[in-house]
C-alpha cells in the first residue's frame, strides 16, 4: 500500500474460466478516509461507493490493477 502517499493499490487476478459478472472489492483506509478517485488498469473508474469503501469491477478477467486515491 501507499497509504502514506494517499493511495492503496491492489492487483486482482480474476478468473477467465467461468468469470463472474462483477466483483466487489473493498479497500479500507486505516484512518477511515473516503475514496476520492479510482483507476483500473491505469484508466479513470467511476464504479465505486465512497460510503461503503467499495469498487465494483464488471465484466473483467485476468490481472486487474486497481488504485484508490484518498
Amino acid at each position: 500500500s501507499g497509504v502514506d502517499q494517499g493511495r492503496i493499490t491492489a492487483l486482482v487476478d480474476l478468473p477467465s474460466r467461468n468469470p463472474p459478472d462483477s466483483v466487489v472489492l473493498r479497500l479500507r483506509h486505516p484512518k477511515s478516509a473516503p475514496i476520492k478517485s479510482v483507476t483500473v488498469n491505469g484508466k479513470k473508474w467511476i464504479e465505486f461507493n465512497r460510503e461503503k469503501e467499495t469498487i465494483i469491477l464488471k465484466d473483467m478477467t485476468g490481472a486487474v490493477a486497481v488504485s484508490a486515491q484518498y
